[in-house]
């Protein structure tokens, strides 16, 4: 599948940018469970940067299928899935994609109480090497 230069130049900002959250999330690891808990705008600014990263992922994904003979699927998980099908992600990691493409639809979908404040955290703490892995896969397919 040859890209276009300009699809390539919007993978690779779409890449950049969820570099910075990658960041402040990391950043955010430093907080124990309790002050996360307790503090709100933390709490918005994790949930926040999560969202927007895995949003675009998602537009990486859809570029990719956009530029394949591949339909494109009805779910945002299912995007992850066939980045796996044509040789842009590992099983492994279009799996752990499609996980965070579920974590999304809870952010965006739910909010205040209604929102599972420890797996918010434990993403926090346990998910941020999937969101780079997913940045180094797409970046190898592209060379």
């Amino acid at each position: 599948m040859t890209l276009s230069d300009d699809a390539e130049r919007r993978i690779l900002e779409k890449a950049e940018y969820v570099q910075e959250p990658i960041e402040i999330l990391a950043n955010k690891r430093e907080l124990d469970e309790e002050d996360y808990r307790s503090d709100r705008e933390q709490r918005a600014i994790v949930e926040r940067e999560f969202q927007t990263a895995i949003e675009a992922c998602l537009d990486i994904a859809s570029i990719v299928i956009r530029t394949s003979a591949t339909e494109m699927p009805e779910t945002y998980a299912e995007r992850f899935g066939v980045l796996a099908d044509i040789g842009v992600l590992s099983k492994e990691t279009a799996t752990r994609m499609q996980r965070a493409a579920g974590f999304r639809n809870i952010l965006v979908h739910q909010y205040g109480d209604k929102i599972d404040n420890t797996k918010v955290y434990e993403h926090l703490q346990t998910e941020l090497s999937w969101l780079v892995r997913y940045l180094h896969e797409v970046r190898d397919w592209l060379e």
